[in-house]
């Protein structure tokens, strides 16, 4: 039996934009039970406007947060509002294709076992420069390591990824104290995946994610996966990625300046590599020198 869908978009100074993540929603060939709003105490006067006109229609809604808490707690609000069995998040300044929630009901539908799916999506970089990244097989450890011959975290599951209530549940909501310079969409599905759940992932289009409009990206610094390292040192070390945490961790001191952290985390990264246990990434952040590591990191983020 196909599996009722609520939309839920979380939108803060979106203005205009909320209304056209709305559209698409209302455009989709199978339409879901509901589209939840959360309004994260936008204090523009358009965007308000927005929502109390959108408050007024029989398929909304609207979730009006007292005070901006940002966007973990905004989500958490909108999916404790809906009533669907599964789960679609939307942010404000994005789009879903037509047949989003036909294909996302279909693979549920298809795959009782399956707590998420993930699929395809469009990212724009640019305006009208939809570029297509595939899904591909995933696992727990091939997104906590570096990507090949770089730095970078190997992390490509997007964080709008469609979920079944009851995982949310489970996994104990969104963390409230995280941000989104915090990684907290990433956060909420590697303790998701940690636990286990069951999911899928198929080949269509389910998500138009216009990078180009939003901040949050860009937000992102070593301090984040310092953050994440820490905070779940245990589930890299289950998953045989011990180097990688400390990787993370050597980074993140070296980013602040840290002298002691950085010696504590140099002399465990060098026992790893003992033991066999590195990635070229692992060369690098020994390399780097500390007093060169955030302006280089600044300068790469503006090539990118």
């Amino acid at each position: 039996m196909a599996p009722s869908i609520s939309v839920v978009i979380t939108c803060y100074r979106e203005g205009d934009l909320l209304l056209e993540a709305v559209e698409s929603v209302r455009q989709q060939t199978q339409p879901p039970l509901e589209i939840v709003v959360v309004n994260d105490a936008s204090p523009d006067d358009r965007t308000n406007q927005v929502c109390r006109q959108l408050e007024t229609k029989p398929d909304i809604t609207l979730v009006w947060q007292a005070q901006n808490g940002g966007p973990s707690i905004a989500r958490n609000a909108g999916f404790a509002a809906a009533q669907g069995e599964v789960l679609v998040p939307l942010d404000a300044d994005d789009l879903l294709p037509p047949n989003a929630l036909a294909h996302i009901q279909q693979a549920f539908a298809e795959h009782p076992d399956a707590a998420f799916i993930y699929g395809s999506y469009l990212c724009q970089r640019y305006p009208n420069d939809p570029r297509l990244v595939k899904a591909v097989p995933i696992s727990l450890n091939s997104l906590l390591r570096a990507r090949r011959f770089s730095l970078s975290t190997n992390w490509t599951l997007i964080g709008t990824a469609p979920l079944r209530k009851s995982l949310w549940e489970a996994v104990g909501h969104s963390d409230p104290e995280l941000g989104a310079e915090d990684l907290h969409d990433l956060e909420f599905w590697l303790r998701a995946m940690a636990l286990p759940c069951g999911y899928y992932g198929i080949s269509d289009v389910i998500y138009i994610w216009r990078k180009y409009l939003g901040s949050n990206s860009r937000k992102v610094s070593p301090m984040s996966w310092y953050r994440v390292a820490q905070k779940h040192f245990e589930v890299y070390r289950q998953n045989g990625l011990e180097y990688r945490a400390h990787e993370l961790l050597l980074l993140g001191s070296k980013w602040s300046n840290q002298t002691a952290e950085i010696r504590r985390h140099r002399r465990a990264l060098w026992h790893c590599i003992a033991h066999g246990h590195f990635q070229f990434s692992s060369l690098i952040a020994l390399a780097i020198p500390a007093g060169l590591f955030q302006p280089m990191a600044q300068l790469a983020k503006r090539l990118r």
